[in-house]
């Protein structure tokens, strides 16, 4: 099953710009100004980084509910628990290397969204800052004596300190690799949210940077642009949490035999709220049946899908995948009365109109096919 949970603040911290606050721009970026560069038609002698910060706030916690009351298993790294992803989509790239590494670590420190844009004029600096956690007038530095962080040679005039930039758990990172590819960031925190989930740390977000080695060297590395919270797309940072609760129980039900086929929903809606739990009960029947004679309906017979059958949830008007498939959660269930999948209708925004496609596979993954003409929509 997927749960998805959205950010509730997110900002991108300066280097260059060490006190002003972007925490209601829709883009967040990930960018390095090397020495002897030219930005904005001035060359530039020192080497400047942009970090991202991203927090789900009081969607961790609903998390954490959700585990207590059995919805969603432990969060860990076993068969039998929840694996968590953090996602963000990519709205533009420049001058990437074929390969390189992004890094995630959990925040150290609490700090405050703001209401700044990149492009204010001037800028705002209430909020947080690559100097600040909270804002330029009340100051309060990043504690950074308590991280690994790059020996910038940067001084801010009138500020107290020379670093900035976050501070975070060293000893938890989790890391994403990329080699020639969308820069699409979906990187594994399970081990992070795992500590939030047991109280073991407080939750104050992820920061998102590359690593020190890559701030501090010379080497161009090029800007990468996400959709930030604010974003008018569908592509509103998430955290996704992924777990197997297929129990394929009373399998009484036959699966369906012949070569050519056709599923359908047997209960599919219109429309579903965000507060509901919907379990979409799917028949299966063939494409051309046998003729026989009966006293009873042949769509109440209880065929169902083979065990390697799966779902994906796209977004039916910009055709972008909002659930991908995957092999634990989005296997689709059986028993008695056939094949089902649950969804909770929060993970998707709402006022938007949705596709299931469904691809089922046969004879060992040497017959697959794929049906998608289905449909909802999720309101408010």
């Amino acid at each position: 099953m997927y749960r998805i949970f959205y950010a509730e603040k997110d900002a991108t911290i300066y280097d260059r710009f060490p006190e002003q606050n972007t925490g209601i721009d829709q883009i967040l970026e990930l960018t390095k100004h090397t020495s002897g560069s030219i930005v904005d038609g001035r060359y530039r002698s020192k080497t400047f980084n942009s970090r991202i910060l991203i927090d789900f706030g009081s969607e961790i916690d609903k998390l954490k509910s959700d585990i207590l009351q059995g919805k969603i298993p432990a969060i860990g790294n076993t068969s039998n628990s929840a694996s968590v992803y953090l996602s963000l989509r990519s709205s533009n790239a420049l001058d990437l290397l074929q390969t390189y590494t992004l890094q995630s670590f959990p925040i150290s420190q609490s700090w405050n969204n703001g209401q700044g844009y990149a492009n204010d004029n001037p800028q705002t600096t209430n909020g947080a800052s690559w100097l600040y956690r909270d804002s330029k007038d009340i100051a309060t530095a990043w504690n950074t004596s308590s991280v690994t962080t790059p020996s910038f040679t940067n001084w801010y005039p009138g500020a107290a300190q020379k670093m900035g930039g976050g501070t975070w758990i060293t000893g938890s990172v989790a890391t994403q690799s990329f080699n020639n590819e969308v820069p699409d960031l979906r990187i594994n925190v399970t081990d992070i949210v795992k500590d939030w989930s047991l109280n073991i740390r407080p939750n104050h977000g992820f920061i998102i940077k590359r690593s020190n080695e890559d701030e501090v060297s010379s080497e161009i590395l090029g800007s990468i642009k996400f959709f930030g919270r604010e974003t008018h797309t569908i592509f509103v940072p998430r955290m996704e949490v992924v777990f197997d609760n297929t129990t394929f129980s009373n399998t009484s039900s036959l699966e369906i035999s012949s070569d050519t086929y056709v599923p359908y929903f047997k209960n599919i809606k219109s429309e579903y709220r965000t507060s509901e739990i919907s379990k979409f009960r799917i028949g299966v029947r063939p494409e051309f049946p046998s003729r026989t004679f009966s006293t009873q309906s042949f769509f109440i017979t209880s065929n169902r899908l083979p065990t390697s059958s799966f779902y994906s949830i796209i977004d039916s008007v910009t055709n972008e995948v909002i659930i991908a498939y995957d092999t634990l959660g989005t296997r689709i269930d059986c028993d008695d009365d056939g094949s089902f999948f649950k969804l909770q209708m929060d993970s998707f925004m709402p006022e938007r109109h949705y596709k299931i496609e469904l691809k089922i596979e046969r004879d060992g993954g040497d017959d697959i096919q794929t049906f998608d003409d289905f449909y909802f929509k999720v309101v408010n």
